[in-house]
């Protein structure tokens, strides 16, 4: 079903090919003479995935300093309280070069936002319900005006980074691209042939020139760069409409970090509050996350602007022209649902802050339900109650003018771009063999979903590569999504990590029974764990299958010395961890651990019959964080990025509330779980077949773990304040 796929018998080229005598190339070679035009190939190309590896390189290095600039936003390393162990010390450094990162991606996100407004389609008109009632709208995604960027064009480093997060969730950026008029600019995708331009072979810094800064500037009223402690845009009170002055952090004193429960209070802090208003009004998160909501939901009955959430076909991510004919009396959707005069005074007296002191995404919930409970209607339908989830999952966490929380995606993505670092391939002489390998194995995998639409598949950090490489051409790949799997294939960027790691051993075991080759090339105790699951000694037997057996592929991955950080490992960049969990899901987690502890012990046993090195598990595991190693309890690979500390966000970016008709879960009669990610969406899968079965209430779909989500729990990385505890 994939164009150029590769047979069985036919292996990809391996990933380091040899390189004779004095013919080996500059490691800047593979990069001088990029082919970027406008592509129209139905997959990414070598040099896309090459110019991709230069940008992410670039976010890297632009991470590491940020995080490593002592005094940035007033957080000095000598907060670190000397009084400490070593150990500490370190976890408290590491935390503080944290806090400097996530204050930075905030204020990034506040810029992309002025840049979205004031320069991508500033005269762009919103999408109507009307709009979607024309025979053609189904069809707007294959149209081929364009929005191309020059050099001269590009905006920041910082901007671009939550771009290209933005761009690596296909459903919500192509939904918020079709609500807000700017087609044109989804169209366009990345401009590589820009990006290259301005990232050095040598170094991969990023340099614009001068024409740049100064139309970001005009366009934005915002500096080109900006690491004052000021917000780029500050928040509107509510109640008096006067801006509050804020600050960013209120984390940028020593005692602070002396008190291991302080969180801060600041716009970028996750208790932001501020009394600056004479109004009266304490503003925070949870009262700007509500105003959002208002605000669309007056668009929604003044303008006919259709909510966020609820534009894509919740089943296909298609858009779908609307019959007017066709739809039921009174209840044809969800937009039209709370359009009813009963529902929109429950909604807007709800989140009237002239009237309220305060209010909560969560009150919004409540009203929803009490609303559905007061109103003589029949059962919401299956599709209405998916779309009710999608539309609250915008809310949840979030309170940009986009569809999710735009710094948790950056957060997100950084454990991915750091992998990309760790394996630096952009270092090998190989990167264009390997390009070409990890290309073909996208296709394959891609074949997979294809042919299993009611299941998840989850790639490697190889194939992650080129899968992003792909998403970054937005109508690229929605014309090969759809073509090859009828439905937009979303990239959830949150999946619970029980089901990612399920998910990641059936995508193996089917990649090695179709294409008779291994999938995950990594050594690490657990991708040798999830191949002894699935690795028979029958399929083990020798005898030619292409050009080797089985074991013939497994004894030459562990030929030498290989470091499985940076082997092509499961991609786990997209891991959650529940806050809240249900007994059924601890349970899973204790079988599933213990699945693995057996197959584990399977593999040390083949190995030492082999004779091979045993691989290496011990009961605490260390990550690195800034440069530091720390150590935590024994540790899945494919959990949440332990490094990540949920309370030094304003929304928590690693942790979701999994418990149906929880905060950042389902209000009741609707969908809960995974619907509000988006998932990998297939036909037939409520929630993109990350989520759990039919819930007991009868409400719909529970389990899964949605686009928002509550607070963060105890340990493993999502815990702890500023200080020197957690």
């Amino acid at each position: 079903m994939i164009v150029n796929q590769s047979s069985p018998g036919s292996s990809p080229p391996a990933y380091s090919d040899p390189l004779v005598g004095d013919n080996t190339p500059d490691i800047t070679t593979a990069f001088s003479k990029l082919d970027l035009r406008i592509n129209v190939a139905p997959i990414p190309t070598v040099d896309q995935c090459l110019a991709h590896l230069k940008l992410l390189e670039a976010f890297n290095q632009l991470r590491e300093d940020i995080g490593t600039t002592d005094g940035l936003y007033g957080i000095k390393d000598d907060f670190n309280p000397p009084e400490l162990e070593e150990d500490k010390r370190r976890e408290v450094y590491a935390k503080l070069c944290e806090k400097r990162w996530a204050i930075f991606v905030f204020n990034a996100s506040l810029r992309f936002e002025k840049w979205w407004k004031g320069f991508v389609e500033p005269k762009a008109v919103k999408l109507k319900l009307v709009n979607m009632e024309h025979s053609d709208f189904k069809k707007i995604c294959d149209a081929s005006a364009l929005m191309p960027l020059s050099p001269d064009q590009m905006p920041p480093l910082d901007v671009l980074m939550v771009w290209h997060a933005f761009m690596l969730n296909p459903r919500r950026y192509l939904e918020d691209c079709l609500r807000h008029g700017k087609i044109h600019f989804w169209r366009t995708g990345m401009p590589w042939a820009a990006v290259d331009a301005l990232i050095s072979n040598e170094d991969f810094s990023y340099k614009a020139p001068e024409k740049a800064r100064a139309l970001f500037e005009g366009a934005t009223g915002l500096l080109w760069e900006d690491l004052t402690d000021a917000p780029a845009v500050k928040p509107i009170c509510p109640r008096c409409n006067r801006q509050a002055n804020v600050k960013l952090t209120t984390c940028d004193r020593q005692g602070a970090w002396k008190d291991p429960t302080y969180i801060g209070y600041g716009y970028a802090d996750k208790n932001f509050v501020s009394d600056d208003c004479s109004c009266s009004l304490s503003l925070n998160h949870d009262i700007l996350r509500s105003m959002k909501f208002r605000r669309d939901l007056s668009e929604l009955v003044r303008l006919d602007v259709p909510m966020s959430g609820l534009i894509l076909n919740n089943a296909t991510g298609r858009p779908e022209t609307v019959i007017p004919a066709m739809r039921r009396p009174e209840l044809e959707d969800v937009n039209l649902l709370l359009k009813i005069p009963k529902v929109t005074i429950a909604l807007l007296g709800a989140t009237d802050m002239k009237t309220w002191s305060s209010c909560s995404v969560n009150n919004i919930k409540t009203t929803l339900e009490s609303s559905f409970g007061t109103l003589d209607l029949r059962k919401l339908a299956r599709r209405e109650r998916i779309g009710i989830r999608r539309m609250m999952s915008s809310y949840w966490e979030n309170s940009s003018e986009s569809s999710m929380d735009l710094v948790g995606a950056v957060i997100r993505q950084g454990s991915f771009v750091e992998k990309m670092h760790s394996i630096d391939w952009i270092h090998s002489p190989a990167a264009a063999y390997t390009m070409q390998r990890l290309i073909t194995k996208y296709e394959r995998y891609m074949s997979i979903l294809a042919k299993n639409p009611g299941k998840t598949a989850v790639p490697t950090l190889d194939v992650d590569l080129a899968w992003h490489t792909h998403q970054l051409t937005p109508q690229s790949y929605y014309q090969f999504s759809t073509k090859k799997c009828y439905n937009f294939i979303d990239h959830d960027d949150k999946i619970d990590e029980n089901k990612l790691s399920d998910a990641f051993e059936y995508t193996s075991k089917t990649y090695q029974s179709i294409y008779k080759e291994l999938y995950s090339e990594c050594t690490c105790w657990y991708c040798e764990a999830v191949r002894e699951s699935h690795t028979s000694g029958f399929s083990r037997l020798k005898g030619k299958v292409g050009k080797s057996s089985i074991e013939t592929q497994l004894e030459q991955l562990h030929t030498g010395e290989a470091d499985p950080r940076k082997s092509a490992h499961i991609s786990a960049h997209n891991a959650i961890r529940a806050t809240t969990t249900t007994s059924a899901s601890d349970l899973a987690s204790k079988v599933k651990a213990q699945k693995l502890e057996a197959n584990y012990q399977k593999a040390r046993q083949r190995a030492q019959k082999k004779g091979r090195s045993i691989p290496p598990r011990d009961d605490y595991m260390y990550a690195y964080a800034w440069g530091y190693p720390f150590y935590m309890p024994l540790y899945m690979p494919y959990m949440g990025d332990p490094c990540i500390n949920g309370d030094l966000y304003a929304g928590n970016p690693g942790c979701a509330n999994m418990v149906p008709g929880g905060v950042g879960n389902c209000a009741a009669n609707t969908c809960g779980g995974g619907v509000a990610a988006g998932a990998c969406a297939q036909a037939g899968s409520c929630a993109g077949g990350v989520a759990g079965g039919c819930s007991g209430a009868g409400f719909g779909c529970g389990g899964g773990g949605g686009d928002g989500g509550g607070g963060c729990g105890g340990g493993g990385g999502c815990g702890g304040g500023c200080g020197g505890g957690g």
